[in-house]
């Protein structure tokens, strides 16, 4: 696709720079909120893209998918690069992990009532590029930011093009420069995390499917048509997972993430050596990848990818976003939520500045709230990866993730209130108690797992969509609540996680009967589990939902 541009008047209302996914998609929601904003992205590669980038980010979940399809209203725009996905799945390790049809599965049979997709995330960033020029917003390629002076009455970036040195004054500058971090690092805004955890990745040009790895008839029964190959699929370890994302070009993502103490990045830190590894760890993947080694396209590797940020908003009107800011981990695919949410914050903050009101205390509260969600989410990743080789205790961490996810978050953006200052404020004690059972329950993981190696459960498929109030929340993503019902499904929900903690310390101790814990400070003890065999879990979300709908005083399925 051939992109022409011209270059920028030397005067923007907002300056971004980078011209990538969160930075073009921030333009794109300015020109939407703000008709007559004057925007300016400085892009360091030149155009077009490479449809197969090195970049990660192929995958999304709902808020980041709803974000991109009906926030920017790019639904058809993008139809070339997304392939719709039938959710996250999940193959818990077994011995050698071979057969997969004996592994634990966890995942979907049916595509859910709320989508989310797969990008070719080269093609989808040359789509948006065209779609910002056609938008007539000044998009100008091939450039490097020399430096950048911050000043109360308007900002200057300097930045060289073509072997020429330009300027251009902005009332705001916004970093989407990515892991580059251009005013971040000019600020001193970095902060690290003690996530220790590297990738790998590479892309292979040919529609390699999981659903051939096994021919046998009942494994291939319970997800009918091969359908497997459109979910984002994770082969799960002790200390690792490897994803399979399937792409609309036909080809494959293919990633190894791992803990860097269990599994050292200069074991994967190459192709010859990934293939090593996968060959050791999941061997059926690695022979099905090694019959179309010719076809490889790219390979990159990236190390500690986990951080945080200092700040993130300022009412000195600069402002972080994507990457350049924070980034959680990518087991759940969070990476363009959370683009999602900054990118919502900082318009918001844009359109009150330019309408002359001050927004210091928008830009505080915006900022702690950002920073909150992060450190939030950071329990469910961090000191978590060696229950990835422990398939029952990650079972119930994953449908517990999932009912956190959509059981606040996702449920709060589709409503439009994660920029609502007044909302959020009200509801703020029971976002802080859903966070506060949150990390309890994150460590409640961890020593069930020392207590507990994990039940072998040959054969056995759990489907996520059988647990009846993850798929009511799920399908509530899309309704339509009054403020006063939103604040009333956030109290519900928190009393269902209350109870979904009491049924998960019944299953690890053994205890049927109503154990008598407080949710938000417990100690598993050295009660191990009672050990169940593959019928047990099998029906573990039968139980599950009969516990809750026994237990619960109001409906659990309502909204």
């Amino acid at each position: 696709m051939e992109i022409d541009v011209e270059p920028p008047d030397t005067n923007a209302g907002v300056v971004i720079l980078g011209g990538g996914l969160a930075g073009c998609a921030l333009a794109i929601q300015l020109q939407q909120s703000i008709p007559d904003v004057e925007v300016s992205i400085l892009e360091k590669r030149s155009l077009p893209f490479p449809d197969a980038a090195h970049k990660v980010g192929e995958s999304t979940v709902e808020v980041g998918a709803h974000y991109f399809t009906s926030v920017l209203d790019l639904s058809h725009q993008l139809r070339t690069c997304k392939l719709e996905k039938l959710g996250l799945r999940y193959f818990f390790n077994n011995g050698q992990n071979a057969p997969i049809s004996e592994r634990l599965e966890l995942g979907q049979v049916y595509y859910p009532a709320i989508p989310s997709y797969n990008f070719d995330r080269g093609r989808m960033e040359n789509l948006l590029v065209h779609e910002c020029v056609l938008r007539e917003i000044d998009y100008l390629s091939g450039c490097r930011v020399k430096s950048i002076d911050l000043d109360k009455d308007g900002h200057t970036v300097t930045y060289g093009r073509d072997g020429k040195t330009q300027t251009i004054r902005a009332r705001w500058v916004v970093d989407a420069s990515g892991r580059a971090g251009i005013l971040k690092r000019k600020l001193g805004c970095q902060e690290g995390n003690d996530h220790q955890v590297n990738s790998a990745w590479f892309r292979i040009d040919e529609p390699i499917e999981i659903d051939a790895l096994s021919d046998d008839p009942g494994w291939q029964r319970r997800v009918p048509h091969r359908m497997r190959k459109f979910s984002t699929n994770h082969m799960m370890g002790r200390g690792y997972w490897v994803w399979f994302i399937p792409l609309v070009s036909g080809s494959i993502s293919i990633g190894i993430v791992a803990d860097a103490e269990i599994h050292p990045i200069d074991q994967i830190n190459r192709f010859e050596k990934a293939m090593a590894w996968l060959h050791r760890h999941e061997p059926q993947c690695a022979r099905l990848i090694e019959r179309h080694e010719d076809k490889l396209l790219d390979f990159h590797c990236l190390k500690d990818f986990s951080y945080g940020c200092k700040q993130v908003f300022s009412s000195d009107r600069w402002a972080l976003t994507g990457e350049a800011g924070l980034f959680v981990d990518p087991f759940y695919s969070p990476g363009s939520d959370f683009i999602a949410i900054s990118n919502g914050h900082i318009t918001a903050l844009i359109e009150k500045d330019l309408r002359g009101a001050p927004i210091d205390e928008l830009a505080r509260f915006y900022d702690q709230l950002y920073l909150g969600l992060y450190r939030a989410f950071m329990p469910l990743f961090q000191d978590q990866y060696r229950l990835m080789g422990n398939p029952l205790v990650m079972t119930f961490k994953t449908i517990w993730d999932f009912a956190i996810y959509w059981g606040t978050t996702a449920l709060l953006y589709f409503h439009q209130k994660l920029h609502d200052q007044s909302f959020m404020q009200s509801i703020y004690p029971h976002l802080l108690g859903v966070f506060q059972i949150n990390r309890t329950v994150q460590s409640f993981f961890r020593e069930w797992d020392e207590v507990d190696s994990g039940a072998w459960c040959p054969g056995v498929f759990i489907d996520m969509q059988s647990v009846t109030f993850l798929l009511a929340w799920q399908t509530r993503l899309g309704g339509n609540l009054s403020d006063e019902d939103l604040k009333a499904s956030i109290d519900e929900n928190r009393q269902v996680l209350e109870r979904l903690v009491l049924w998960m310390y019944g299953w690890a101790t053994g205890n049927e009967s109503e154990p008598q814990i407080d949710p938000y400070d417990f100690k598993l003890g050295s009660g191990g589990h009672k050990g169940p065999g593959p019928k047990e879990v099998a029906g573990l979300t039968a139980d599950l939902n009969r516990y809750l709908e026994a237990g619960s005083a109001t409906p659990v399925v309502t909204g």
